[in-house]
């Protein structure tokens, strides 16, 4: 057991062993060398930052926060709406529209270059805002989630957000605490501290805040005992330190720069998005160049004229509404899971989670309520006559819990609590036992050795407390475990109760078991129906406990977990192969008595298996299978600042039902992309369709290019937002996980868009335009040329005729019985999505100036009836599919819902 230097009372004068430089009152940050303030007294460090024992003061603390600026690890980035809009309007998608504004210039259609020109403005413009909101929403979620730390102002400790750390401030640590700046130690109660994000070396190392022979300026200084540099994590003890560097100045700062230097790789999606694009660029560019060829060689038209065909056709495949629409139902999925508790610190992780096949999960505060309390003490046999009140005593000694706020409370580790409390009420108050008993050392708690020791005084006559599991407390006492023992711990444990046991050490005498205190965790009451979803989806749970086998296997039978003859404990882990590991984790077992190092094992073992895996977790420990995990989630009420950077989703309620919303919404947020992927594409089948009909037949063109554009950047941009942001299908979490790298546009929903939903728009484009001619005296196979007259009027119902279409997609492309799909209380941007795409139609057709820009003309009212006409043989189309569907899952029962379609 180990103790070093208590933290400062007061600060003492200045060392001999040098003299810092001090503080400079300037503008920029003078970093002092760190290893000037390790040679320096604890006294002679807080003289060197022009501080005091007690903190600076508010009035102080905001000046310099003024001249140093705030502690993050990169500066905010400058906003640059220039460079962020520029690259709105030279994508992929962008880019070969700006080549279709050339074409029209060069084919001598200005007016047709200057509207290609204002689409792909307006739409950059737009994206460009759309992105904006989405970085906001994730800034906004950030900041719920970003570290804070305890700072000593003038005596008083707060609990701040780290950024609003300055040189010079108090700070206190423990362990599962983040180092927030570069710290130098004041006082150290066995701290050890991981310094893997800086050196890869995940063993704790130790620090103390004694003074060190002045190294010099060139030292290692990782290698100063007494230094804490930002990023690292509090793996045991207490201490107090003091800033001494913020910002960009910090350890974290510089490997942040780095990583800014190194540029960003975009997510999984976004690389689909930008493939996707990209393909269809090569798409619209071949076709344009056959339109090129046939054009000239059908109708004998000139280059130039065969050229606007061309960029027609171009056009007509482009889909300029894509990219925003990706942006907003991110932006909105990040929102809807920080609603339902589940905050995300990665935005990819909102891709991510949706395809989770497992969750390995903790027990206690995720399926346990984290309400510790003791249910009763058990002595040991052999025990002293008052092993009861010798317990309590133990209890409140070998205990880090801290009085809180609230009179006769404490706070900290939930176990640590409910030992206070227990000892309390039995006339042994925490602080009146530790002002008489004076801790002189300690051993911290640690997850692979599962117990906690500490040697206290009183008169001179020093006592060793201990607690912890039953196993590695009884090995301590090198004897072998007192009769009834383990007979106790299986019955306790048995009853789903976690068992801690208490033992004392006189001096000089032998470890002695006082007795096993039961403390009682019950489980939360909407788990049982959240593992029955996860069941339903095809998602495996898995328990990854540091308890008693028989307590989880108590626990995993009350929320309806069938672990009973595939539990094991974490020896067992050891002695087998990765392949036998995989095997037993995949017929659903539980593992109990686990460390951190097997935790990290089971998850890489499943990655490698091709498993997409969530982990819980709380504690620092937990920190390794959180990072190594696909979407690592923490604790936001009991989990420690380690365990939440590390993680990409941090549940505010604890609550493992809380990850199943997350799954459900990241399900649906795909799903949503594939909706608005699908809709758009079917209008491009509809905007080619009229082109390829003028260059095989001998007609009038039935859709003017500014027409393709008032369709793809007017009535067809909000429809796609409204059905990105859909509200999760009741059927979301009824169907297996699929694979992350499943591309966007699968085969299925390829050919429903192309071949469906495409071409019965284009046909309900393509029978207005003949149908307007017909209902003037036209008749099929003969000649369009007497009716010249009505060109423009004619076009103008192909617009009609494939708005119709859009109007039916929305409804078609939409989850649920008809009736559902056919409502608006679900999700109100239909609503608002439809009434503004029927509304700028109409104006398309009938405000002076508006529609000659985009060669429309007025026709008489009744043909508006053919906008609710085709959208509703566009459903009832989409209905037909809908129970051919269904008739054949009933014939085919072993196919998998997920490949049916719908």
């Amino acid at each position: 057991m180990r103790r070093s230097s208590p933290p400062a009372a007061a600060a003492g004068p200045v060392g001999s062993a040098g003299q810092a430089k001090p503080l400079h009152e300037t503008g920029a940050q003078s970093r002092v060398h760190p290893a000037e303030l390790a040679a320096l007294s604890v006294g002679g460090r807080i003289e060197a930052l022009r501080s005091a024992p007690s903190g600076l003061t508010e009035a102080e603390a905001s000046r310099r926060r003024l001249a140093h600026g705030d502690n993050e690890p990169t500066p905010p980035r400058r906003s640059r709406p220039l460079r962020t809009l520029l690259a709105q309007l030279t994508h992929t998608l962008a880019l070969l529209l700006w080549l279709g504004a050339g074409l029209a210039f060069a084919a001598g259609a200005p007016e047709l270059g200057f509207a290609i020109v204002a689409v792909v403005v307006l739409n950059g413009v737009f994206a460009f805002l759309q992105e904006h909101r989405a970085e906001q929403v994730v800034s906004s979620l950030m900041r719920r989630v970003a570290v804070r730390a305890r700072v000593v102002r003038a005596g008083v400790e707060r609990r701040v957000p780290a950024r609003e750390l300055v040189p010079g401030d108090v700070v206190r640590l423990a362990a599962g605490e983040v180092v927030p700046a570069d710290c130098i130690l004041l006082g150290a109660d066995s701290v050890s501290v991981d310094l893997s994000m800086l050196t890869g070396e995940t063993a704790p190392v130790d620090r103390d805040a004694a003074p060190v022979a002045p190294p010099g300026r060139g030292a290692e200084e990782l290698a100063l005992p007494s230094l804490l540099p930002s990023g690292a994590s509090v793996v045991t003890g207490a201490g107090e330190a003091l800033v001494f560097a913020t910002g960009a100045e910090s350890a974290a700062g510089k490997i942040a720069l780095l990583l800014e230097q190194g540029g960003r790789e975009g997510s999984l999606l976004e690389r689909q998005v930008a493939q996707l694009s990209r393909v269809t660029a090569v798409i619209a560019v071949i076709a344009g160049a056959a339109t090129l060829v046939l054009a000239q060689a059908f109708h004998r038209v000139g280059p130039l004229g065969a050229l606007t065909f061309a960029i027609g056709v171009i056009v007509a495949l482009v889909p300029e509404g894509l990219l925003p629409t990706l942006s907003v139902s991110l932006a909105v999925g990040a929102q809807r899971m920080a609603a339902r508790g589940a905050p995300v610190r990665r935005l990819s992780a909102v891709e991510v989670i949706g395809s989770v096949t497992t969750i390995c999960t903790d027990k206690t505060g995720t399926l346990t309520q984290n309400a510790l309390s003791v249910r009763g003490f058990v002595p040991a046999r052999g025990a002293p006559p008052d092993a009861e009140r010798a317990a309590r005593l133990a209890a409140a000694l070998c205990n880090n819990a801290r009085p809180a706020p609230a009179e006769g409370d404490y706070e900290g580790d939930p176990v640590d609590v409910a030992l206070a409390r227990w000892a309390a009420a039995g006339g042994v108050g925490l602080c009146e036992a530790r002002a008489r008993w004076p801790r002189v050392a300690d051993t911290a708690f640690d997850a692979r050795r599962r117990y906690m020791a500490v040697t206290c005084a009183e008169g001179g006559a020093a006592r060793d407390f201990v607690k912890g599991a039953p196993e590695a407390v009884v090995a301590l006492t090198g004897a072998p475990a007192p009769a009834g023992l383990d007979e106790g711990v299986v019955s306790a444990a048995g009853r789903g109760e976690r068992v801690i046991l208490l033992a004392v050490r006189e001096a000089g005498g032998p470890l002695t078991c006082l007795g096993l205190v039961c403390l009682h965790d019950p489980t939360r009451p909407e788990v049982p129906a959240a593992i029955a979803a996860c069941r339903r989806a095809g998602v495996r749970v898995v328990i990854l406990t540091g308890d008693h086998p028989a307590t989880a296997r108590s626990v995993a039978a009350a929320i309806g977990l069938d672990t009973a003859d595939r539990l094991v404990e974490g020896p067992e882990i050891d002695a087998m192969d990765d392949r036998a590991l995989l095997e037993l984790l995949q017929a659903g077992a539980s593992l109990a008595r686990t460390t951190p190092e097997q935790k990290l094992r089971v998850v890489q073992v499943l990655r490698r298996s091709g498993e997409v895996v969530v982990v819980t977790g709380d504690g620092v420990n937990d920190a390794p299978a959180l990072r190594a995990a696909d979407v690592g989630v923490a604790m936001g009420l009991r989990g420690t600042e380690v365990a939440k950077q590390a993680a990409d989703i941090i549940l505010s309620d604890d609550n493992f039902a809380t990850i199943v919303a997350a799954i459900e919404e990241g399900r649906a947020i795909k799903q949503n992309i594939r909706r608005f992927v699908s809709y758009v594409f079917t209008s491009n089948v509809a905007e080619l369709v009229p082109f390829l009909l003028y260059i095989f037949f001998p007609i009038p063109l039935p859709l003017a290019i500014v027409q393709v554009l008032a369709i793809d950047l007017g009535t067809d941009v909000l429809p796609a937002l409204a059905l990105g942001v859909e509200p999760a299908s009741p059927a979301t979490l009824h169907v297996p996980p699929e694979p992350p790298r499943r591309p966007i546009l699968t085969r299925e929903l390829g050919l429903r868009t192309f071949f469906l939903y495409g071409a019965v728009e284009a046909l309900l484009g393509v029978t207005a335009y003949f149908g307007f001619y017909w209902a003037h005296g036209w008749r099929p196979f003969g000649s369009l040329e007497p009716f010249r007259a009505l060109e423009r009027e004619a076009a103008t119902m192909t617009f009609v005729g494939i708005v119709s279409g859009q109007i039916g997609c929305l409804f078609a492309q939409r989850d649920g019985p008809l009736l559902k799909r056919l409502a608006f209380w679900s999700n109100p941007w239909v609503a608002a999505g439809l009434a503004i795409e029927v509304a700028l139609a109409i104006a398309l057709l009938y405000v002076p100036g508006l529609n000659g820009l985009f060669a429309m003309a007025p026709v008489g009212p009744a043909w508006l009836l053919w906008l609710p006409g085709g959208a509703a043989a566009m459903v009832l189309i989409d209905v037909l599919r809908r129970a051919a569907l269904a008739r054949g899952s009933r014939r085919a029962p072993s196919l998998p819902a997920g490949l049916r379609g719908g």
